[in-house]
């Protein structure tokens, strides 16, 4: 699946980590019979799933004879490459409805709301669908080469693509509520993997593409909303002497654009002056707080009306939690 925009799945939606955090509290017994504890926090959580997930990967590459892709240094906790880069750049903060600090954009301009170019004209933005595949298959391309190039170096990133993610035609299918349709097939490592971890894995793929996107589908809604639309609209008309734009995404296109041809330093200032017009105005329209006070009621209708997705969700992560510290993963 190839789309423009990805909604992250290094972490679940907030109103996910609502719902999961401290469920599956308990221990349980290692493959040496020590007892090890369940962690409470969603994160910990996550991060241990992961973990278990990727132990399973690596030893069914190892057993298909294909030559694993390297562990990313720090990556269970975040201080990997990714952190790193990070660190370099803007502090990550979310503008999900336009930023609305003028300090914080004279420094930083757009800088990271410029990748995620907050709320797009008719919907929110991220609402493409959580893609896993096209994120591991850039780590399977990071896989040692050494020395090979070209067509050898081509046939082994095929040769782990096709083990990590299978062969022919991709079985599983579910449509998000956004529109996009994610599918997957089932005869590879990482399916192995969840069948172990789930128990089901064609049901574990429908539950957590439904629920991993629950953010997108509550942003969605919040900028579809009536009222946000009339405050957004009271935005365009702030916005209009620095630049005609509908919204914030669209801001940041038009800079973009203007910024194509400029050096670096000029395409700097135009950036913060932009992003301080776009600042100054939701903070005058109160766009900002209108988007988070809509989401608060938007999320709560979309976890009722996603519940049974939820409960099930969290009880194939409480399995798939239980399974890793039993077999210390």
């Amino acid at each position: 699946m190839r789309t423009a925009r990805f909604v992250s799945t290094v972490a679940l939606s907030m109103c996910v980590a609502a719902t999961v955090a401290g469920c599956a509290d308990g221990a349980g017994r290692n493959d040496a019979g020590e007892s090890r504890p369940v962690p409470r926090s969603a994160r910990a959580q996550d991060d241990l799933l992961k973990s278990a997930e990727s132990a399973l990967v690596r030893r069914c590459l190892t057993e298909r004879k294909v030559t694993p892709p390297p562990t990313p240094s720090g990556s269970a906790n975040g201080t990997g490459a990714g952190a790193a880069e990070d660190r370099g750049s803007a502090p990550r903060r979310e503008f999900p409805y336009g930023i609305d600090d003028p300090v914080w954009a004279a420094e930083h301009g757009f800088g990271g709301a410029a990748r995620n170019a907050g709320p797009a004209r008719g919907a929110g933005a991220g609402d493409a669908p959580s893609a896993p595949r096209a994120q591991q298959t850039r780590q399977a391309r990071q896989a040692p080469q050494g020395q090979m190039t070209g067509k050898r170096a081509a046939e082994q990133q095929r040769r782990l693509a096709d083990a990590l993610f299978g062969t022919g035609r991709r079985e599983l299918s579910t449509r998000t509520a956004t529109g996009y349709v994610v599918r997957a097939n089932s005869d590879g490592c990482l399916a192995a993997a969840q069948r172990t971890l789930y128990g089901d894995q064609a049901r574990w793929f429908r539950a957590s593409v439904a629920v991993n996107n629950l953010q997108a589908v509550t942003h969605r809604r919040v900028t579809r909303d009536t009222a946000y639309r009339a405050v957004l609209a009271r935005w365009s008309r702030c916005i209009a002497p620095v630049e005609k734009a509908e919204d914030p995404g669209e801001l940041r296109s038009a800079w973009q654009r203007r910024a194509h041809d400029l050096e670096p330093r000029e395409a700097t200032a135009l950036q913060q002056r932009y992003a301080v017009a776009e600042a100054r105005c939701v903070r005058s329209t109160d766009l900002a707080r209108t988007g988070a006070a809509l989401e608060k009621r938007r999320a709560a209708d979309v976890r009722a009306e996603y519940a049974g997705q939820i409960a099930d969700h969290r009880r194939m992560r409480e399995r798939g939690l239980r399974i890793a510290v039993r077999h210390g993963l």
